[in-house]
């Protein structure tokens, strides 16, 4: 029940709370407290373009695959509807960005279904990177980041929540991906937005954007209790 889950937010709508004002960080925060578990909106879309990234942009057979089962679908209700039409959007967004991702050389494989979330000052930060890089630094170092995918219309990245979303990114990538021989690249962890059909490129200092991530979770910690529906 929401009463007892503790703070939790997604790392994109974190980027977004800590961009917003009180009316709308408020809204966040009983969106996230109240959400339904059922499944992720834009689950098919999601699927798909993290295994056309996985297979290092060179398949793409499965973005196209997945439009035509999604434009057999009939749903009987509007919202259904919209859901599938919200994802075939979100593909044909994503094939008109193929040509501008780098992604550096990588090795790249899929992104966990289900990892465990970031935690930052009691906080549950569900970060969950479409997929995961590695590489080789200049020195031979082991490197590894995450590229996480956004798709709201309504609320688009700016460069300055993307630069949040990249700052968890680098977090998550020491916490929970990196081995004892492996360093988290800050130029590994950028975002996607297919919503805009914009790539935001990773931030190299995240210092004080953790400063302020840190701060807001405090604060997210202490409203979540007064947060109802």
């Amino acid at each position: 029940m929401a009463k007892n889950r503790p703070p939790s937010i997604s790392a994109n709508k974190l980027g977004e709370y800590i961009i917003s004002k009180g009316a709308r960080q408020r809204s966040i925060l009983r969106d996230q407290k109240y959400r339904s578990i059922a499944g992720m909106y834009y689950s098919e879309a999601t699927k798909a373009i993290s295994l056309c990234l996985a297979s290092n942009l060179e398949d793409v057979s499965g973005i196209e695959r997945a439009i035509r089962v999604l434009e057999q679908k009939h749903p009987d209700t509007a919202g259904a509807m919209r859901r599938i039409h919200g994802n075939i959007d979100a593909l044909e967004s994503f094939e008109s960005m193929l040509d501008d991702i780098d992604l550096q050389g990588t090795f790249i494989e899929l992104g966990e279904h289900r990892p465990d979330k970031l935690v930052i000052q009691g906080v549950h930060i569900s970060v969950r990177p479409g997929v995961i890089l590695r590489g080789s630094g200049k020195s031979k170092k082991k490197l590894i980041g995450g590229v996480k995918l956004h798709f709201s219309r309504t609320f688009p990245h700016s460069d300055v929540s993307a630069g949040y979303v990249s700052a968890v990114l680098q977090r998550y990538s020491e916490d929970k991906l990196a081995s004892v021989d492996e360093v988290a690249s800050p130029s590994y962890c950028f975002v996607i937005d297919v919503g805009s059909r914009t790539i935001f490129p990773p931030v190299k200092s995240k210092t004080q954007r953790l400063k302020d991530i840190e701060s807001d979770c405090r604060n997210i910690a202490a409203i979540w209790p007064t947060i109802t529906k």
